[in-house]
């Protein structure tokens, strides 16, 4: 069993769209899961297309917490709703892009991490923007993956490189991961 002060963060980023990283984020935390039970996998997307709020909702989902909160209320505990295979998740935020003045700062969401108890692994799914979610994931990250699967989305690591680099975060964190691979480039 991981115990750990706040949890590993692994962020799932790139810029370009349809690479699979939320394919890579619901499947991640489900393998993760199967490898072992006790470990506690938490899982949230700044993409607010829902998808993992689909994926693993146990019923009917209510109003409550979401992801928008992480950045106005101190207790990311609070935002954590159970959810299917035994991973649970913060539900997305319907009108996240309206509420990006409430972001301070590209550390507020390791800083509010920091104070969690949440421990284990935690899975952040991202736009396929650099917007200012996507840096706080990138700050709070112990690992980043980034999906490739054409040379576009493979040009487009070399600015979130650029990014942490400008951040004074190592490059090493960052890892590539090729997959839906046309053989042809």
């Amino acid at each position: 069993r991981l115990m750990m002060a706040r949890p590993y963060v692994i962020t799932i980023s790139s810029e370009k769209g349809g690479v699979g990283k939320t394919t890579l984020a619901t499947n991640l935390a489900i393998y993760l899961k199967g490898l072992s039970e006790d470990l506690p996998v938490t899982l949230f997307s700044f993409d607010n297309h829902f998808t993992i709020d689909q994926m693993f909702q146990l019923g009917k989902q209510t109003p409550g917490p979401d992801v928008s909160r992480l950045f106005t209320e101190k207790s990311v505990d609070e935002q954590v709703v159970p959810g299917q295979y035994g991973a649970q998740y913060i539900p997305s935020c319907r009108n996240l892009y309206d509420l990006q003045q409430q972001v301070q700062n590209v550390g507020q969401l390791a800083e509010t991490l920091s104070h969690s108890q949440l421990g284990g692994i935690l899975i952040i799914d991202t736009t396929p923007i650099i917007d200012i979610y996507t840096r706080n994931a990138l700050i709070a990250a112990d690992r980043v993956i980034v999906p490739i699967k054409d040379a576009a989305s493979l040009e487009n690591c070399r600015h979130l490189a650029e990014f942490l680099q400008q951040q004074n975060r190592p490059k090493s964190i960052l890892r590539l991961l090729p997959c839906l691979v046309d053989t042809r480039i």
